[in-house]
C-alpha cells in the first residue's frame, strides 16, 4: 500500500510539473492581445527609459530655457533627474488599451505617423522619424485634453542628441490662459 501511495504521489507531482511547464511556454498576455487584433506600436516609454538611463550616465551640460507666459530664462546646467525632466515624453504609450482600434498608421521609409481617429482621446498625432539604421532620430507628439472647465494643448518634440521641447497652452474658464515652454539643447 505504501508503494502504491508513493507512485500515486510521484504521478501527481509529475502532472503538476508538466502542467506548469506547459503554461510557462504558452503565450504571454501581450502576445495574446496582439493575436486578438491589438497591434503593437512603437514602445515610446521603453525608448525614453533608455534615453533617461543614458543621459543620467553621461550627465551632459545643457542650455535650458523656461518660458512662462511672457517671462523667459535660459541657463546652462546639468539636469539632476532626467526621469522627471523627460516624464512628459515617457508617459506617452501608443499601446494603451484605450487607443486600441483608434490608431491610423502612415509610414514611409523614415517616418511613421500615428493619427488618432477618436477626438475624445488625449493624443492627436505622433510622428517618429527614423535614421538610416532604423533608430529613432526624432519624435513629435500632439496632445489635447478638453472638458467643461479647461482645454490643454501640448506639443512635445525630442531630437536625439540635439534638443527637447515641451510646449503647453492651457485655457481655464475662470482663470484665463497659461502658456509655458521648456526647451533643452544638448
Amino acid at each position: 500500500m505504501s508503494l502504491y501511495i508513493n507512485i500515486k504521489n510521484i504521478q501527481i507531482v509529475a502532472a503538476v510539473i508538466l502542467t506548469a511547464a506547459f503554461y510557462s511556454c504558452g503565450n504571454s498576455s501581450q502576445e495574446k492581445k496582439q493575436q486578438a487584433g491589438q497591434e503593437k506600436y512603437f514602445d515610446i516609454p521603453a525608448f525614453f527609459q533608455k534615453e533617461i538611463d543614458s543621459l543620467a550616465a553621461l550627465n551632459p551640460e545643457i542650455n535650458k530655457t523656461v518660458k512662462k507666459d511672457e517671462q523667459e530664462e535660459t541657463k546652462k546646467l546639468k539636469i539632476k533627474d532626467w526621469q522627471v525632466e523627460l516624464s512628459s515624453f515617457q508617459a506617452i504609450d501608443l499601446n494603451k488599451p484605450a487607443y486600441a482600434g483608434f490608431v491610423k498608421v502612415d509610414a514611409t521609409d523614415s517616418l511613421i505617423q500615428y493619427s488618432f481617429t477618436n477626438p475624445e482621446l488625449d493624443l492627436s498625432c505622433v510622428r517618429i522619424k527614423m535614421d538610416k539604421a532604423g533608430q529613432l532620430e526624432m519624435i513629435s507628439i500632439e496632445k489635447e485634453v478638453r472638458n467643461t472647465l479647461y482645454k490643454t494643448s501640448e506639443f512635445l518634440v525630442y531630437e536625439k542628441n540635439n534638443f527637447y521641447l515641451v510646449e503647453k497652452n492651457q485655457q481655464v474658464k475662470v482663470m484665463g490662459a497659461n502658456y509655458y515652454k521648456v526647451q533643452g539643447e544638448f
